[in-house]
C-alpha cells in the first residue's frame, strides 16, 4: 500500500503541493490528470525523493518516511520501492539497450552479468525489442526508447512504477505502442501511478483517477465517476477543455 499524508512541496515562495493526502492499494493503477502546473509531476518526483518535500509522510510498502526528519538509510530504502519512467526517456546514450536495462541490476543489486542479461533479454522480449538489445538509444525511435525505459523500470522489480507523462514527448503514431505496453503491465496487477494527458487511456486502464489543480487533489474516484459524473466545477471545466465529455 502507498499512503501519503499532508505532503507539502515549495519552491521558494511558491507552494506546488499543498497538503496532498492519498492512499493507493497494492496492485492498483492510479491515473493522475489535471492542467499543466497543477503539481502532478512534482508529486511523483516527491514519492521517490527526486524532489525533496518540505513536510508530510510517505509510506510505500513497509517503508515509511517523515519528510521533515529522515536518515540517508531511510531515503535509500524509500527510493528502492519505486522506479520512474520519465517523459524524455533518460537513457544512457553511451550504453546499449541491454546495458541500459541491466545497469541497476549489476550496480545496485550486485547481480552477475549473465543473470542480469537473462532478465534484461526477457524484459526486452516483453516490450517487443529483444532484437534491439545491442543497439544504442540514438538509433531508436522515441517510442522504442520509452519502451526501453519501461523495461529498465521493471528490471528492478519495484513495489510501484511511476510514469511521468510517458507519451507526451512522442509523435502521435508512436503513442499507441507505448500505451499498449503499459496496459499489459497493468493487467498483471502492478501498482502504478501514471501522470497522463491521455484521457481515453486513463479511462480504460485506471482503477482510480485523481484530478489535481493548483497543488491540491480536487477530486478522485473511479474512471466512471470522474469522467462521466464529475462533482467539482473545476473538474468539469478541465474535462470540457480536453474534450472528454
Amino acid at each position: 500500500m502507498i499512503v501519503v499524508k499532508d505532503l507539502v512541496k515549495k519552491f521558494k515562495d511558491l507552494t506546488v503541493l499543498d497538503g496532498i493526502s492519498l492512499e493507493v492499494e497494492r496492485g492498483e493503477v492510479v491515473a493522475i490528470i489535471g492542467p499543466s502546473g497543477s503539481g502532478k509531476s512534482t508529486f511523483l518526483r516527491c514519492l521517490n525523493l527526486l524532489e525533496t518535500p518540505n513536510r508530510g509522510e510517505i509510506q510505500i510498502g513497509d517503508v515509511k518516511l517523515n519528510a521533515e526528519r529522515y536518515s540517508r538509510k531511510e531515503a535509500n530504502a524509500l527510493t528502492r520501492q519505486t522506479a520512474m519512467v520519465f517523459q524524455h526517456y533518460n537513457l544512457f546514450k553511451n550504453k546499449t539497450v541491454l546495458q541500459n536495462v541491466t545497469e541497476a541490476l549489476i550496480i545496485t543489486k550486485k547481480m552477475k552479468p549473465k543473470e542480469a542479461n537473462e532478465i534484461g533479454m526477457n524484459l526486452l522480449e516483453q516490450v517487443g525489442l529483444a532484437h534491439k538489445a545491442d543497439s544504442y538509444p540514438i538509433t531508436l525511435s522515441g517510442g522504442q526508447q520509452q519502451r526501453i525505459g519501461i523495461a529498465r523500470a521493471l528490471a528492478i522489480d519495484p513495489y510501484a512504477l511511476l510514469f511521468d507523462e510517458p507519451t507526451s514527448a512522442l509523435d502521435p503514431e508512436l503513442v499507441s505502442g507505448v500505451l499498449a505496453v503499459i496496459k499489459e503491465i497493468a493487467e498483471r496487477q502492478t501498482t502504478m501511478l501514471i501522470v497522463t494527458h491521455e484521457m481515453d487511456f486513463a479511462r480504460e486502464v485506471a482503477d482510480k483517477v485523481i484530478f489535481m489543480a493548483d497543488g491540491h487533489i480536487v477530486e478522485q474516484g473511479t474512471p466512471e465517476e470522474i469522467f462521466d459524473f464529475p462533482k467539482h466545477e473545476r473538474t468539469k471545466k478541465f474535462l470540457q477543455q480536453v474534450g472528454s465529455q
